[in-house]
């Protein structure tokens, strides 16, 4: 079944927002790329909710010696309280596998969202 969350222009690229659609406590992310992603609202850690955390990238390094680059930016998900860093795309964490937060389908109808529950 499809709930309406917001109109596209609601969230601009790069940020986010918290959302509670039928009981389920959500974020919704706009990333720098232009895609929409849903996720449960809660940190598997410890419950505390990911919407007050910050929306960022990742560095890396092609190789060892190489120069670091910033890249994914506003695809990365980090929990306010332990740090913990949730990939949108996924809901996996990166440096816990242990750890994972639900994602859900979204749709976009005439400039609107849609969440698939």
């Amino acid at each position: 079944m499809k709930y309406r969350v917001c109109d596209i222009t609601d969230i601009p690229q790069g940020e986010k927002r918290a959302y509670t659609i039928k009981n389920v406590p959500l974020v919704v992310v706009h990333s720098q790329q232009g895609e929409f992603y849903a996720l449960y609202d809660h940190c598997p850690h410890q419950r505390v909710p990911l919407s007050d955390g910050v929306l960022c990238g990742v560095t890396s390094a092609a190789q060892a010696g190489d120069a670091f680059t910033y890249t994914r930016e506003a695809e990365i998900l980090r929990c306010p309280w332990h740090g913990f860093s949730f990939d949108v795309t996924t809901g996996f964490c990166l440096s816990a596998p242990e750890f994972r937060v639900r994602t859900y389908p979204l749709s976009i109808e005439q400039s609107q969202l849609f969440l698939d529950l």
